[in-house]
């Protein structure tokens, strides 16, 4: 309607025009006359464009309503020309059907032919009579023209429905008009059941609907769930949470439809906008540290996943990690902040992953394997033999292994070496002091010399390396790079050469017993040429050896080198052995023997038979030593040469000094100190001087 009366308003002159009742459907209006001219509700007139039909009442055939209101506005405008048309005499008609007028000015559907047989206008029907729904319309009906005055149909009907029909229309301008009017306010406000973000802003501007979106969150708080503390919130008081929508609201407003307004009362509009709530921030970051679940103090820290402690007895497992309680606290105020923004009601720092978290877990495939692995390390059980003591098994392994974090175990390689290091301590004899309880009966102590055990450390450290790893069980002697007699007590055992260089005199037990005890002659204290001190062991065994040294060659039936060239040999050149001789006349640092003496000791020892040289104050000769010049064919094992024909020998020749000299002869059977030589035996095996032995000490007269 308020569409129909605006075009129809442009006309000043349907402001004069009395409308009266609505005409019924097809009465045709004119200047002169309001009489009715009844036409045939639903005939309709050609025009020039296309007409538009018009609505009809299908149980009495009135028009109802014009399908355009382009069409009724253009009627009632051409109704009121042709009323203030007072200069035209010809009767103007308009159709009152809400058809579209003819353009022509006063001509509705004028047949333009003033040629045309009048007699072709078709007669208007009676009143009564009715339009067959399939009859055809012509083209184009002539219904006067200016040049002829046709005959005018009868005039119908009265001004009842005319009015009828024109207050309708006016109504609905009206009507229309005031529904436009009214929406025009929607330009300003929102319209009805209009929802921003939850809240009702109907007819709310811009600046009021922000406000009460405010005041909508004025009551917000967030709930904070945080790990092992209690629930905390932050409220929009604190942090001055509010909206600041900027133009949005506004841009809102302008994209709405006025003509809407109506349907709105009936349906509901939810907007959501993505626009966030503002905050203080520092207002905000003091709300945040005061939160519990921000209190450095209180963090406890995640414990990964491990490997349990050792327990005798008891496998290793995998201990399940701990979560702790540290927060990465700036990724959490970002989020908190997030939140509050957005408005959400709560938030649960363990479930959006705040916390640091373990590194390592209990599902861990490589610490599962590891703990596996770890406990095959502790199946070792390995005892070490002798006087050691030394065993090997998980009590002690446990601290040496950890795992490696593939799978596997990382053992101590440190603590590897420092048992290593322990069981060479514990196991090797060489080159340190023996304790020789000696045929005199007196204890001495045997120093320096290269007798003894010596761990292969290198060696020993490979094998335990893959033993440990295999869990080997096993009763284990080390790899040695040098070995000695016994693991247990002394490590000479009970098979060795006895030396006392201050009595001059040996002794040979073999298997505890005494096979042999001789005198000798050791190497010249005058010249410098001593034989050594220490625990030494046999090297080798050679018969008919030859001693060269310079400008001589002194061949030997035995020789048994034991400290690089000194060693024992027999030396027939002397008929003298034992007392002061090897003073000014002794070796160049061998052991002279008598050569049946020799020849007993050659066939009883072994390579690495232990020789233990010494000297004990007190057993000295006591008779005193008559001057001797040096034997003339007097010799060190230093510098022999062995008899390559000699299949006993180790080498083909060992070469040592000699020096030759005079010897003066005594009487068969006499030492030098002029006594016969019963210090010599080679029978069966005699005990030690002063258990009832046959042969006293040299000098002792069978007496210490």
């Amino acid at each position: 309607m308020d569409e129909l009366l605006g075009k129809a308003g442009e006309d000043p002159l349907i402001e004069d025009l009395d409308l009266g009742e609505a005409p019924a459907s097809g009465t045709r209006i004119t200047t002169e006359t309001e009489v009715q001219q009844p036409d045939t509700p639903d005939a309709v007139l050609p025009e020039d464009d296309e007409p538009i039909p018009v609505t009809v009442n299908e149980d009495n055939g009135d028009a109802l309503q014009w399908e355009s209101s382009d069409s009724a506005a253009a009627a009632l405008s051409h109704a009121a020309r042709v009323k203030a048309d007072d200069d035209v005499p010809e009767e103007k008609e308009a159709v009152w059907s809400g058809m579209k007028p003819e353009t022509e000015a006063d001509n509705f559907y004028v047949n333009t032919d003033v040629n045309a047989d009048t007699s072709a206008t078709e007669e208007l029907p009676d009143e009564d009579e009715t339009v067959p729904e399939s009859a055809a319309v012509p083209e184009k009906v002539a219904l006067f023209s200016r040049d002829e005055n046709p005959e005018l149909p009868p005039k119908r009907g009265s001004s009842a429905g005319k009015k009828i029909l024109l207050t309708a229309a006016v109504l609905l301008a009206v009507t229309a008009a005031s529904y436009t009017i009214y929406g025009q306010k929607y330009h300003r406000v929102f319209l009805p059941n209009t929802v921003i973000n939850g809240v009702d802003v109907s007819g709310k501007s811009a600046v009021d609907a922000e406000k009460l979106m405010n005041a909508g969150i004025a009551d917000y708080s967030l709930k904070i769930k945080a790990r092992e503390s209690a629930d905390a919130e932050i409220h929009a008081s604190d942090v001055d949470l509010h909206y600041d929508f900027g133009d949005t609201l506004s841009k809102l407003i302008s994209e709405q439809s006025i003509f809407s307004w109506g349907p709105r009362y009936f349906s509901r509009h939810e907007e959501t906008l993505d626009t966030m709530a503002k905050l203080d921030e520092t207002r905000f970051q003091a709300a945040v540290d005061a939160l519990p679940c921000f209190q450095a103090s209180a963090f406890k820290k995640p414990v990964d996943a491990h490997i349990s402690s050792y327990q005798s007895g008891q496998p290793f497992i995998v201990v399940k990690e701990e979560e702790g309680t540290e927060l990465k606290t700036e990724e959490a105020t970002e989020k908190i902040k997030e939140a509050v923004c957005t408005l959400q009601q709560e938030i649960d720092l363990d479930q959006e992953k705040l916390y640091t978290e373990p590194e390592i877990r209990a599902d861990n495939e490589a610490l599962v394997k590891s703990a596996a692995a770890m406990n095959q390390y502790l199946k070792t059980d390995i005892s070490y033999a002798g006087d050691s003591g030394i065993v090997l098994n998980g009590e002690q392994l446990h601290n040496w292994i950890s795992p490696d974090g593939k799978g596997g175990v990382k053992l101590d390689e440190s603590k590897l070496n420092e048992f290593i290091k322990n069981l060479a301590a514990k196991y090797d004899t060489y080159n340190k002091p023996k304790s020789l309880k000696s045929s005199w009966g007196a204890t001495v102590t045997v120093r320096s010399g290269s007798y003894g055990w010596k761990v292969n450390q290198d060696a020993e450290k490979s094998w335990l390396r893959e033993a440990i790893a295999s869990g080997t069980k096993t009763q284990r002697t080390p790899e040695f790079s040098q070995k000695a007699a016994s693991l247990s007590g002394s490590d000479f055992g009970s098979t060795y050469v006895e030396v006392n260089l201050s009595a001059q005199h040996l002794y040979f037990y073999k298997d505890g017993k005494q096979l042999i005890s001789s005198d000798f002659v050791s190497g010249n204290e005058a010249k410098g040429t001593v034989t050594h001190q220490g625990a030494y062991a046999i090297s080798y065994k050679q018969r008919n050896a030859t001693l060269r040294g310079q400008g001589y060659a002194a061949p030997v039936d035995y020789w048994m080198p034991f400290n690089n060239g000194e060693g024992f040999h027999d030396a027939p050149w002397r008929n003298a052995f034992g007392g002061s001789i090897y003073l000014t006349g002794g070796s160049h640092g061998c052991v002279n023997l008598p050569p049946a003496v020799a020849k007993t000791l050659f066939e009883n020892v072994t390579a690495g038979t232990p020789v233990l040289v010494y000297t004990l104050p007190g057993t000295e000769p006591k008779k005193p030593v008559q001057t001797q010049p040096t034997p003339a064919e007097s010799s060190s094992a230093a510098d022999a040469t062995a008899n390559p024909s000699d299949s006993s020998a180790a080498a083909a020749q060992t070469t040592a000094p000699a020096a030759k000299a005079t010897e003066a002869k005594k009487g068969p059977g006499e030492t030098e100190s002029g006594s016969p030589n019963p210090s010599i035996s080679t029978g069966a095996p005699q005990k030690k001087p002063g258990t009832g032995s046959v042969q006293p000490a040299p000098g002792d007269g069978g007496k210490r």
